[in-house]
């Protein structure tokens, strides 16, 4: 209260910052005081994770104060943020190349305006729309191998595709275990979309329902119709068999690789070419 009484030589307007405000206690008279008659000079401002406001003190305070809420954006919030800088700054960043933002930052909100900055820079120099082969190719390194990719291709039915970016992950340090995963999440999403191909929902609320932006159906729904009914059965049968071998004690890459070739190649083509992984 002495501090946010007192005048400055040096300047009008003063910002007082009270931090760990959680341990305001007592009945607040002095603070009521002060709230019947602030300094116009001061702004004060309590920072509190978790203000009990049971206790009298508080009671007064948030009758009188206004209230910013400083939770870090996640989800939906935290896109919908990015979105409207990426539109503020005119960056023409596709909805793919998002995307792929998202999935190689995370939701550090201080990492993906840095990374914003880097885009802005480089599309000053006159470049096209920014895809998701773009923004790869100049933002930094994420959290983590893009996952998604090889459970794109594994739906696409690119079997030399997943066999580099598998062996792409796994040299990276990703754990045999949770590639299968991505693979056993694919086919599941396959599945689900050819359940759904003949239903006239509009793409926001398949998007919803397959768990994917919805810039991914038509490509989602496309992908489908090159699997029959048995071909996918055979592809969750090739992934359980690799699960089997591997926590039984199998080599995880030789039990992916026949995993792979067994599901998502096709009769006589693509996955004979296939090359064989680096050991």
């Amino acid at each position: 209260m002495e501090a946010a009484r007192t005048g400055s030589l040096f300047a009008t307007r003063r910002a007082v910052v009270v931090r760990g405000a959680d341990a305001l206690k007592g009945e607040g008279d002095e603070l009521g005081a002060y709230l019947d008659d602030p300094s116009p000079e001061a702004l004060l401002v309590f920072m509190a994770a978790r203000p009990d406001k049971r206790r009298t003190v508080w009671k007064r305070l948030l009758e009188r104060a206004r209230v910013h809420t400083a939770e870090p954006l996640r989800g939906r919030a935290a896109r919908a943020f990015v979105a409207d800088q990426v539109r503020r700054r005119q960056l023409p960043l596709r909805e793919d190349g998002l995307e792929e933002l998202f999935e190689q930052v995370g939701q550090d909100l201080r990492r993906l305006m840095g990374e914003l900055d880097k885009l802005e820079a480089f599309a000053g120099g006159g470049k096209g729309p920014l895809g998701a082969e773009e923004v790869a190719s100049v933002i930094g390194r994420g959290l983590g191998q893009p996952l998604y990719r090889l459970g794109d291709a594994f739906t696409a039915r690119r079997p030399v595709e997943v066999l580099a970016l598998m062996e792409t992950v796994l040299e990276e340090g990703e754990p045999p275990l949770k590639v299968l995963a991505t693979l056993h999440y694919a086919a599941r999403r396959v599945r689900a979309a050819r359940a759904l191909r003949d239903t006239r929902e509009p793409r926001e609320s398949l998007a919803a329902r397959l768990g994917v932006p919805p810039f991914k159906v038509p490509d989602l729904m496309d992908a489908a119709r090159s699997w029959s009914d048995e071909e996918l059965r055979g592809a969750v049968a090739a992934l359980s068999a690799a699960d089997q071998a591997i926590k039984t004690g199998a080599d995880a890459r030789a039990a992916l690789v026949a995993a792979v070739v067994r599901a998502a190649g096709r009769r006589g083509g693509e996955a004979r070419s296939a090359p064989r992984p680096a050991r």
